[in-house]
């Protein structure tokens, strides 16, 4: 904070003030053998007019710079004014700088070296308007603040409910920092459904267009790149650390609300577990600090000794100073995955679900009680598995990759600390082959079995995405996400979910639950207004397995009439003849521009239905709401009791 205060100084003093003096003082605070210089010209020559500048507009920034800063060139008195100008505490109390850590955490002990004596303001005079311009000498570029940038976003999401439109924009900015090949990283949620990114560096009040590499939206994380070269010109890529340990301090650097300029703060680490991430619902490595992490800070790098150990991204919502960064494994498998692939390919699954065994007997599985195998037993598979004839219920998992699993699903971690055993595979890719040991009826068993994509019956995210949809007179049918539960209530989203997330239900890998939304009133359809949010069984009594499949039903029915089956064995029947002309006044009526969405148009034969109308849409207005991205809202957080799926 002391560096930042006095560069701060540096910054805030009036040009008209500075222009004309030829006086430089010099301060130097001695650190552990280490002169770290730090340059000010004095605005007065006498101690009385500094104190008259505690009236001034920049207040306690500059008045501390002016109070400590003496002009006379005296050595001994420049000794006095040094050990004044490190009084920060609010109770006045002497501090050492090597105390605060911030020297330690933003230069590297090789680099403290001696910056040279002279004026780092150069003043510049300009004819036009009469004004005057200061900048600030670029031996003042940090080699640890200068990559991280400011991320602003334009943000459109579709509205669910009402798949055909998009809800208001609005505008939100996060932090990110640079690595190496030209590349920027920041979280996923602040470029999520982006139409427009900009980035600007520390101190540079240019914006630059930004461009989405890729996005991890299971891991939070996005990558961006400029391409423009003037962006690039002076920054040194940050460099990725390692894992830190239990009560390491961390310095998180970033640009959160209460202000437009860089802010740094400190925290230790608290605790390093799997956590489940607010942005994706997936649980995955998180280190909690006890920094302050707000909004605006997500996206910003967490500091180690110069090095990146992880980024900011969610604090506790009712908690305070409880914030989250996500750890660099976690960055680096980010990383790997776009270098081999070209792009994120998602989070891979075992595809089992277990139960811990820490309160079953153990006699049960035939397993001695006087013995030491520990492990989880299993209790379901997920019909995509690969485990499926190599694993079977009840079996009980004691290793995986060689990793012995206690009772409680818990692997050891680092000297005495334990984490889940959801972790083994969280460097793992599509693919990737686990070794498991199960023992099965007492007996011990080896088998391999390759990790596959995750499937969900109803999604939990659907970023940069659009919702499909399919209008049929007036009758709305879309598939259920989770985002679309989120648009009827907030509050019963979760249960909803959990109503229809079976895996039992899975029939086939392109397996959609498809609901009646709503009706938009039409002379066809007034009498089933009644049955919107049911779940659609059949269609002419055939099995509806997905919203594309039922599109298909009812475009080829030849039949005179069309008889869907709703759950409860509800029935809505319609005139093939009088619907088909329906669809055109619903059309205009509601201002639908198309009655399916682009990814079924795309996959659809048929384009009798493909119908433009033109109409005027307002929805791009910018809506400055604070969008609060960083904070976990535990009620959206399923409660399996202790099962885990992995």
């Amino acid at each position: 904070m002391i560096q930042s205060s006095i560069r701060k100084c540096l910054t805030s003093i009036k040009p008209n003030n500075i222009i004309g003096r030829s006086k430089v003082n010099i301060i130097n605070i001695n650190n552990n053998n280490r002169n770290i210089r730090y340059f000010a010209s004095n605005s007065s020559s006498s101690s009385n007019n500094n104190n008259n500048n505690n009236n001034n507009s920049n207040g306690g920034e500059i008045s501390m710079c002016n109070n400590n800063i003496n002009s006379n060139n005296n050595n001994s008195n420049n000794n006095k004014e040094k050990d004044n100008l490190i009084r920060v505490l609010e109770d006045d109390k002497l501090r050492s700088i090597s105390t605060t850590g911030l020297v330690d955490t933003l230069y590297k002990k090789s680099n403290q070296s001696e910056l040279p004596l002279e004026n780092p303001i150069s003043s510049i005079q300009q004819t036009t308007g009469g004004s005057s311009l200061m900048e600030l000498s670029e031996q003042y570029t940090d080699p640890l603040l200068d990559p991280v940038v400011k991320v602003f976003s334009v943000l459109t999401s579709p509205n669910y409910f009402i798949p055909w439109q998009m809800k208001p924009q609005r505008e939100v900015t996060g932090s990110g920092f640079i690595i190496s090949g030209k590349r920027i990283l920041t979280n996923a949620h602040v470029v999520a459904d982006q139409t427009l990114v900009m980035v600007t560096k520390f101190g540079n009040p240019n914006k630059f267009p930004a461009k989405l590499v890729s996005s991890a939206h299971d891991y939070d994380l996005a990558m961006l790149t400029v391409e423009d070269d003037e962006f690039w010109e002076g920054l040194i890529p940050l460099e990725l650390g390692d894992l830190p340990d239990l009560q390491d301090t961390i310095t998180v650097v970033g640009f959160p609300t209460g202000g437009s300029n860089i802010c740094v703060t400190q925290g230790v680490v608290s605790r390093i577990d799997l956590q489940p991430y607010a942005h994706s619902e997936t649980r995955s490595l998180s280190i909690q600090i006890d920094a302050a992490i707000n909004p605006g800070n997500s996206g910003g790098p967490a500091l180690k000794d110069g090095k990146v150990v992880g980024i900011a991204f969610q604090n506790l919502t009712g908690a305070s100073s409880v914030g989250f960064i996500i750890p660099t494994p976690v960055i680096r498998r980010f990383i790997r995955d776009i270098e081999l692939n070209g792009k994120f390919t998602g989070v891979p699954m075992l595809g089992i679900v277990s139960q811990n065994l820490d309160s079953m007997p153990k006699e049960y599985f035939k397993i001695p009680t006087d013995s030491s195998i520990t492990g989880v037993v299993v209790n379901e598979l997920h019909p995509f598995s690969a485990a499926k004839g190599l694993i079977q219920v009840k079996d009980i998992i004691t290793h995986i990759n060689g990793v012995s699993v206690a009772d409680d699903g818990s692997i050891a971690f680092r000297r005495r600390e334990r984490i889940s055993f959801g972790y083994l595979f969280s460097n793992h890719f599509i693919g990737d082959q686990i070794d498991l040991t199960v023992l099965r009826n007492g007996e011990r068993l080896n088998v391999r079995v390759p990790l596959v994509s995750q499937f969900s019956v109803v999604p939990f995210q659907m970023y940069d995405s659009r919702p499909s949809y399919f209008v049929y007179s007036g009758l709305v049918f879309v598939p259920i996400t989770y985002p679309f539960l989120q648009e009827l209530s907030d509050d019963l989203a979760v249960t909803y979910r959990r109503v229809y997330e079976r895996i039992e239900k899975i029939t086939s890998e392109d397996f959609q639950v498809v609901i009646l939304s709503q009706v938009l009133f039409d002379k066809t359809n007034h009498g089933y207004s009644n049955l919107s949010l049911t779940e659609v069984k059949r269609v002419n009594d055939i099995p509806v397995k997905n919203l594309k499949h039922l599109v298909h039903l009812i475009e080829s029915n030849q039949n005179p009439y069309l008889v869907i089956t709703l759950e409860h064995e509800n029935f809505i029947i319609l005139k093939k003849d009088e619907a088909d002309q329906a669809n055109l006044r619903v059309m205009k009526q509601h201002a639908i521009p198309y009655l399916k969405s682009e990814d079924l148009r795309l996959s659809s034969n048929n384009n009798n239905s493909n119908l433009n109308v033109n109409f005027n849409n307002n929805d791009n207005e910018v809506n400055n709401n604070n969008n609060n991205d960083s904070e976990v809202n535990n009620n959206n957080n399923n409660n399996n009791g202790n099962k885990t799926i992995f």
